[in-house]
């Protein structure tokens, strides 16, 4: 609770009024107690509003999957006419199954050429010469015995028998090869199990064609009549098989093209098995349970879910600190998807290939662009490739709509990432306009689109850019309000000098005012040189000191040259007034409504740092045994960003800067790097996000601007002050002696 008290001055007596804070341990419980229910209240209110979106997103894609249903079958009249929504082609089951049973009749069996079995009979054709020379050569034995053996084993007659006594060698050898060569002619190209017969046949007779003696004739035949002719050529069931379904695979199937508005049916008319598969195709019939299909939806939208909740977690953990965040992100994809299925129902032309044209007009770009700024670029880019998908969905699996949506929204997120001014929305919406065009141009270069296509297609596109960016910015009020987001418009509003808390903090403390335009122009130069949000430093810095507006008089900025009240003042009220503006510029920030980023620059801006002037006065007054530290510190937090640093360090060092009295580059950057050194070894700069490196580049930033401002100026002698009081100016090329009317570089005297 809060209770207005005199605070007494115990070295002059002097009375001090100021409000002190009093906290009982009664009224935390019941503030945690009250904190506690507010969270939980928060929290079911964060899963009720994310519940209702997905909801909705849910019931985009339902619309857009569950077409108006008739239960129609082939021979039923149709009771009304119906059309097709969308264009598409389809495979014709029937006529393509016809075609592929053509296909397979028209392969033959493949059979299999085994050669190892024309080697075997060709192993037992020599076999049976080499027995038969054996034979007649063989010694042992008389006449008679092998006249009987040849009779009984080669069925010869007894001339031929005898004749064959007195055959020579070679004669024997010059049979065998003809033999050989018999068999191969006719069995090498391979013979069936039905063809064995009758090449044996065919053998026999070309045998008596052969130009040898009628007994050489008779011991051939007996070599064929004697060996066992087998087929050489196996039907192979596999391969059959095989070439079979590679024959029906390789004929396309037969396409039917549909094109939006083709009337499908009349009324009146019968239905056919074609039109059937049609509807089921086109979604009026489908052989699948609706809720089989609800159920692959919503599957679908939870996996998009954990997949955007891990890129988010992976990459700006931070925005789960504010649940408001997720909320926004989620109506941010409701509204681009809803404006995706109404835009696609929109008929646009009665001919169908233009009225397919509509894709083009899905402003992603929308959506992209309102994330970059309300949230993050990263995230951004990252929704964009998901409502890239969302509209290739939504459009029937056209890719060309997919990717001119993918195109447009990553232009539309490095249109307004570095956004700075209202006129960047005009220039959004240009690059937006020209990247569709383009788009949409080469699409139809590689896909042969008609001239007319081709043009009108150019036109939504450029319509596409100018709706985004003008939805974008007709929307981006009311979603900073209702959401209480900061965004680069918001603080140019806040960086006007006609807000009205700049404008007291100029007439009631000007040199607070002046202060933090110079830590201001410090900080931005600084944040430039480590990439950090310049914008935000600026409108920080402008913002950081308004605590001061309570008492004005207790700064020494705002004194010009008066009596010091401090002088009336223990050291220990004195840093007590010093520190207590940090909480005053809160409450003064929260009664003007300035957003939670600028309450973080108030709050951090001192962070713990002690208010070592009367710190030290405190020392050399009193007993340093009962003087601590802490009580000469700021009880804030420390900066938590690399902008809140700065603006520390912009501020710390302005002030030092200021009150040099011969101010040189090298003392001013000297001076830079003692403040600095000092904030980091005092641990003010340990939980920002600054680097060595960054304060390397900090501190080169700040002595550029700070040397371009306390400058050296001419001292001009009393003699030339006159002059210049009766309006003569000196002329530095002149030696100081009074220049004409075409000096052209005059350095006034209220420079110095």
């Amino acid at each position: 609770m809060k209770n207005t008290n005199a605070c007494k001055d115990k070295r002059t007596g002097e009375i001090f009024e100021g409000e002190i804070i009093i906290a009982t341990e009664k009224a935390k419980g019941r503030f945690l107690k009250g904190t506690g229910r507010f969270r939980l209240h928060h929290k079911i209110r964060h899963i009720g509003w994310l519940s209702l979106f997905f909801v909705g997103i849910l019931a985009v894609f339902s619309a857009h999957f569950f077409p108006d249903r008739y239960a129609l079958h082939a021979g039923q009249v149709s009771p009304t006419t119906i059309r097709a929504p969308i264009s598409l082609t389809l495979p014709d089951e029937k006529k393509t199954l016809e075609r592929r049973i053509m296909a397979v009749e028209s392969v033959g069996d493949v059979y299999v050429l085994d050669k190892k079995v024309l080697a075997d009979m060709e192993e037992a054709i020599n076999d049976i010469f080499d027995e038969f020379r054996w034979i007649v050569k063989r010694e042992g034995i008389d006449t008679k015995e092998k006249v009987r053996i040849l009779k009984n084993e080669y069925r010869l007659s007894d001339v031929a028998a005898n004749v064959m006594l007195y055959m020579e060698t070679d004669t024997i050898e010059a049979l065998k090869s003809e033999s050989l060569n018999l068999l191969r002619t006719n069995w090498q190209e391979g013979v069936r199990e039905v063809e064995v017969d009758d090449k044996k046949k065919k053998i026999l007779n070309q045998i008596e064609l052969l130009n040898y003696n009628a007994p050489y004739r008779d011991l051939i035949k007996a070599v064929f009549n004697k060996i066992n002719l087998q087929a050489n050529y196996y039907l192979d069931e596999k391969a059959t098989e095989k070439a079979r379904q590679e024959a029906a695979d390789n004929e396309d199937p037969v396409l039917i093209t549909i094109i939006r508005g083709q009337k499908i049916v009349d009324e009146g008319e019968v239905i056919t098995e074609e039109q059937v598969e049609i509807l089921q195709a086109l979604g009026y019939q489908r052989s699948t349970s609706p809720y089989l299909a609800l159920g692959g939806i919503t599957l679908f939208l939870v996996l998009v879910a954990i997949l955007t909740a891990s890129f988010i977690n992976q990459y700006r953990k931070d925005l789960y600190s504010k649940g408001n965040n997720i909320i926004l992100l989620s109506l941010l994809t409701f509204l681009v998807l809803l404006m995706t299925q109404l835009i696609t129902s929109v008929k646009i032309s009665s001919q169908p290939e233009i009225a397919e044209l509509v894709g083009f007009l899905v402003p992603v770009a929308t959506g992209s662009m309102l994330i970059t700024i309300l949230l993050d670029t990263k995230l951004a880019i990252f929704m964009t490739i998901l409502f890239s998908l969302f509209t290739g969905i939504l459009t029937d699996n056209q890719l060309s709509y997919a990717i001119n949506a993918f195109i447009g929204g990553l232009v539309g997120v490095y249109s307004v990432s570095k956004f700075s001014q209202r006129l960047d929305w005009v220039k959004a919406g240009l690059f937006v306009a020209g990247a569709d065009i383009i788009c949409i141009l080469s699409l139809a270069l590689m896909n042969s689109y008609p001239l007319k296509s081709t043009l009108i297609g150019a036109s939504l596109g450029i319509m596409n850019g100018f709706f985004s960016a003008i939805f974008a910015y007709g929307s981006l009020p009311f979603l900073e309000s209702g959401f209480k987001v900061t965004t680069s418009v918001r603080l140019m509003e806040l960086a006007n000098p006609n807000q009205p808390l700049l404008k007291r903090l100029l007439l009631e403390a000007p040199g607070t005012y002046h202060h933090s335009i110079l830590v201001g122009n410090l900080g931005e130069a600084g944040a430039d040189a480590v990439g950090a949000d310049s914008l935000l430093v600026r409108v920080g810095a402008y913002y950081h000191d308004v605590g001061k507006l309570k008492r004005p008089y207790f700064f020494i900025e705002n004194q010009l040259g008066g009596e010091n009240p401090h002088e009336k003042l223990t050291p220990a009220l004195s840093s007590l007034i010093i520190t207590a503006h940090v909480k005053d510029g809160l409450e003064l920030a929260r009664q003007y409504g300035l957003p939670p980023v600028i309450l973080d620059f108030i709050a951090q801006h001192h962070g713990t740092s002690l208010v070592t002037y009367f710190y030290h006065k405190a020392l050399e007054m009193g007993n340093a045994d009962n003087i601590k530290e802490e009580d000469y510190r700021y009880h804030a937090p420390k900066p938590q960003s690399k902008e809140a640093a700065i603006v520390m360090l912009a501020d710390n060092v302005e002030a030092a800067v200021r009150s040099m009295t011969a101010a040189t580059p090298d003392k001013i950057e000297g001076l830079v790097r003692k403040i600095i050194k000092e904030r980091l070894q005092d641990g003010q700069l340990d939980e920002s996000a600054l680097t060595f490196k960054d304060l390397d580049l900090i501190t080169a930033a700040f002595s550029r601007i700070l040397g371009g401002i306390f400058h050296s100026r001419i001292e001009y002698p009393e003699n030339v002050l006159k002059d210049m009081e009766g309006g003569i100016l000196p002329d530095e090329n002149t030696g100081g002696q009074p220049a004409g009317e075409n000096t052209l570089c005059q350095e006034e005297p209220g420079d110095n």
